[in-house]
């Protein structure tokens, strides 16, 4: 386990002095809270860094990162003082930052570029999970016109694919497949996410 001690000034953001210092931490999001790779235990110092938000509290929460001095760095910004942190192995694993989010297959794509061609406007195809559905979240499919400040964008087989900042942590490390469901055809999540799938695969409990 990894101890890192500095000595913040005041309105600095912890994540912004440890990639300073050299330190590879893991910020798969860019710092928008839509993750918790940048996860740190703070051993010394915490008094001197901003209080934790709700939203940070709940994204730790949901990546089973809510231990005791658990800080997403991120989010951590100095009043000024030391700080001692610990980077732990047992981290939350994350992608490293530009990789895709989420794998999308091969028939998929091709299956998402054949939807795409039917909107001549769209700049990208946007995946998002939004409240709804018989297990509390339903997946949305659906041609984007833009491109959003929080967007994480990325490429597969060709297909520019958007994902906004609310649906990325529920979408993370997910795979996207297309299957043949009787005469039909449909997209299919295999999401390590989700604790509780419905039948139909289209809805899930995170």
């Amino acid at each position: 386990m990894d101890r890192f001690t500095a000595n913040l000034a005041q309105g600095e953001r912890l994540l912004d002095r440890m990639l300073d210092a050299g330190i590879a931490l893991e910020h798969d999001c860019g710092g928008a809270l839509a993750c918790a790779s940048c996860r740190v235990i703070v051993r010394e110092g915490a008094q001197s860094l901003s209080a934790p938000s709700e939203d940070e509290l709940d994204m730790l929460e949901r990546s089973d990162a809510a231990e005791p001095g658990a800080r997403l760095a991120c989010q951590a910004v100095a009043a000024g003082g030391e700080v001692v942190v610990e980077l732990s192995p047992r981290r939350v694993p994350a992608r490293a930052a530009g990789s895709c989010p989420l794998s999308v297959t091969l028939r998929a794509a091709k299956f998402l570029a054949a939807q795409l061609a039917r909107h001549p406007a769209a700049v990208a195809v946007r995946l998002a999970v939004r409240p709804a559905g018989c297990s509390g979240f339903g997946y949305h499919i659906d041609p984007a016109d833009s491109i959003r400040e929080d967007d994480k964008v990325f490429e597969s087989y060709g297909v520019r694919i958007a994902v906004d900042a609310r649906s990325l942590p529920y979408l993370q490390g997910a795979t996207v497949d297309l299957v043949q469901d009787g005469l039909a055809r449909r997209l299919r999540f295999d999401n390590p996410n989700a604790r509780e799938s419905c039948g139909c695969g289209a809805s899930f409990t995170p």
